[in-house]
């Protein structure tokens, strides 16, 4: 049976600057748990009870992910969003940003499959510059903050999203490659 290539094996610090956060989550649970344990319990259970509610969804977008990643060819990608891709690509970032609904952890995980198919940073973050903008809930915070402030916040959004991400891959294309996990 021909193994394929191993990976050489990670050290403990290695495995730690890799997984900070966990282990720095169990660590502090760890202290809560000397220092007071009903509430590290307590708080144990929410954040357990929230893991579950989300890890269903969570499971769904990767799922999609996946299915996108399989449908549509890294080509189509670099031609529709690389760049090569022009104006025309920025500006379709822009709307697909403002129509775009979900919260961040779902959001971050498409936009990486997008980018290491081929997606320019540009396109990355003229997205996620306009995802601050939804056209469905601007009635609703027209109704909270009135129509002058939801407008003018929403066109200055739009109208800065797409310099922004010119002005994000200009700084991303100076950055050594190695730097960058999407590369």
């Amino acid at each position: 049976m021909k193994r394929g290539r191993q990976r050489p094996a990670l050290t403990l610090g290695a495995s730690v600057r890799a997984h900070w956060l966990p282990f720095l989550t169990g660590i502090l649970y760890l202290g809560a748990l000397l220092y007071a344990p009903q509430r590290a319990l307590r708080a144990l259970t929410s954040g357990g009870t929230l893991l579950l509610s989300v890890a269903l969804i969570i499971v769904a977008v990767i799922g999609l992910i996946g299915l996108l990643q399989v449908w549509i060819s890294k080509d189509a990608v670099a031609r529709l969003l690389g760049t090569d891709s022009g104006w025309m690509a920025l500006l379709l970032s822009a709307f697909c940003g403002m129509i775009l609904i979900g919260p961040p952890y779902l959001i971050f995980p498409l936009l990486q499959a997008i980018r290491k198919a081929g997606a320019r940073w540009a396109v990355i973050t003229t997205v996620l510059s306009t995802y601050a903008v939804k056209l469905q809930m601007i009635p609703l915070e027209s109704s909270f903050l009135g129509w002058r402030f939801s407008l003018a916040r929403s066109l200055l959004t739009v109208a800065l999203a797409i310099p922004l991400g010119l002005l994000i891959e200009a700084l991303m294309e100076k950055t050594p490659r190695t730097a960058v996990k999407a590369e």
